[in-house]
């Protein structure tokens, strides 16, 4: 037991703070390991890789909003640092204390590292071995295909040679710290999904959503290949992934009810659904996942702007009866103005962020609509539908153009924080000026220590802005090595 607990607490390290005692007890640790079961243990450890820190999927589009009468009635109720995420500061975020994205995915990148250096020395069952090395190599292709899709250009042929990513590939910390370009990066992950295509499990695993498989490879390229525009490669992965028997859709008029909530001065109660109440140790195994990733917040409350609730079937629409909890600031102790919560699992804190079922078929539609096949499209999208609304009511669509916008509606429906910020940014460098998305705040002026209520600001997102900016604390951690994004 001790020398498993001496392996999983290297993935807590800080991964560019070299210090002393690191670089010292280093090669004890490494020298610990000695079976490839010690190393299985570290993948099966899923909450150390389950989860995506995000405040800029929070906060950063248009999905969220936090109106002048909010913030002013409730200032205590929003830390600064989610304010300089929600005006989309570049100061602001450079000078925060630390970055848990940047930190978050690194780590899991250092522990992938980790079980790759040591995976041909360690003694066991070699079917074991080779799936662990496939899921150390998708373990790292998918952290640095989220790193790349925050703090690096949006994928264009224009853009392969501007920044990537400082691509770590072992565990020596005198590995440079240079950032590659974004060609060299998007090359990397290939190679590491071409790695982790070896693994012997065809389906998903519905007691392991968390190892790979050949389908999750396949739904996570039916996302890459959309992200990158090559929508014939992004259909025939869809296909591949959609063949699965293990990843499910949940109808959602099966949903139970969950724990209400009541509140005092004045009387309010908020009903949710059962999912509110799920803990790890049950919502890591939604059926609709091929590969187990959710997108985390602290605060628990992500703020759906009016744009977003507009888009729905208030009647019809399960998602929103379900998960947008009208008057849900209650929860963080606001009173006036009542403002919606949107909740999914365990209180409002994960939303899915890895593939899944639902995605896929939100994939192809958006392929076959970019393709013109409109038809095509909409038949994937009621798919989806289906199981999601009390009264089925079935898209259609008369054109290329009519299905595309359904569909990107549709897709923001069904996965909204968690993946606008990814879709926001492929639609500004793509080809179809039709999905392109301005995101205005009219808020406050933001200063890096404090929010001026007396100050009003107007706020658009700039495209130079859709790059993350680099933590400080990171940078200086790197003596030069990591060059900040311009602005």
């Amino acid at each position: 037991m001790k020398t498993i607990q001496s392996v999983i607490l290297i993935t807590g390290l800080i991964l560019f703070a070299g210090c002393k005692k690191y670089l010292s007890e280093e090669p004890k640790k490494q020298a610990s390991i000695q079976t490839v079961e010690q190393l299985e243990a570290l993948v099966d450890n899923a909450t150390a890789f389950a989860y995506v820190t995000s405040l800029t999927a929070t906060y950063s589009t248009d999905d969220a909003e936090i109106t002048k009468e909010l913030y002013k009635n409730n200032p205590s109720a929003f830390t600064i640092d989610n304010m300089q995420y929600y005006v989309n500061s570049v100061s602001g975020v450079v000078g925060a204390a630390a970055d848990a994205l940047w930190n978050g995915e690194y780590k899991k990148i250092f522990t992938a590292n980790l079980i790759l250096a040591n995976i041909d020395q360690v003694t066991g069952d070699e079917t074991i071995r080779q799936r662990v090395r496939a899921d150390a190599y998708f373990i790292r292709a998918y952290s640095y295909w989220v790193l790349a899709n925050y703090y690096c250009a949006p994928y264009s042929d224009a853009n392969l040679g501007s920044m990537g990513l400082p691509l770590k590939k072992t565990v020596d910390y005198t590995e440079p710290l240079k950032r590659a370009t974004l060609k060299e990066t998007y090359d990397f992950i290939l190679s590491d999904i071409a790695e982790a295509q070896k693994v012997a499990n065809d389906d998903v695993d519905p007691v392991r959503a968390w190892r790979v498989s050949k389908k999750a490879i396949a739904a996570f390229m039916s996302r890459y290949y959309l992200f990158t525009g090559n929508y014939d490669q992004s259909l025939e992965q869809a296909a591949k992934a959609l063949g699965s028997i293990n990843a499910k859709l949940v109808d959602y008029k099966t949903l139970k009810p969950g724990i209400s909530k009541s509140y005092t001065s004045p009387a309010a109660t908020l009903n949710y659904v059962e999912q509110n109440d799920w803990q790890p140790a049950k919502f890591l195994y939604w059926p609709e996942f091929y590969y187990t990733r959710y997108t985390y917040t602290a605060s628990q409350w992500y703020l759906p702007s009016k744009a977003l609730l507009n888009l729905y079937d208030t009647q019809n629409d399960l998602r929103y009866k379900s998960f947008m909890i009208p008057n849900g600031g209650r929860r963080m102790s606001v009173v006036i103005p009542a403002a919606f919560r949107y909740t999914v699992f365990s209180d409002g804190k994960y939303l899915p962020d890895g593939p899944t079922i639902a995605e896929v078929l939100l994939n192809k539609a958006e392929a076959l609509a970019r393709k013109g096949d409109a038809t095509g499209a909409m038949d994937a999208v009621n798919i989806l539908r289906m199981k999601r609304m009390s009264t089925y009511i079935p898209l259609t669509a008369s054109g290329k153009d009519e299905a595309i916008k359904k569909v990107l509606e549709e897709r923001r429906r069904e996965m909204p924080f968690s993946m606008r910020w990814y879709d926001i940014r492929r639609f500004s460098v793509n080809d179809y000026p039709g999905d392109n998305v301005t995101v205005t705040r009219d808020f406050f002026n933001v200063s890096i220590g404090a929010v001026d209520v007396n100050s009003p600001k107007t706020y658009t997102l700039d495209t130079k802005r859709l790059l993350v900016p680099i933590n400080g604390v990171e940078m200086d951690a790197s003596k030069g090595q990591i060059q900040q994004n311009a602005y």
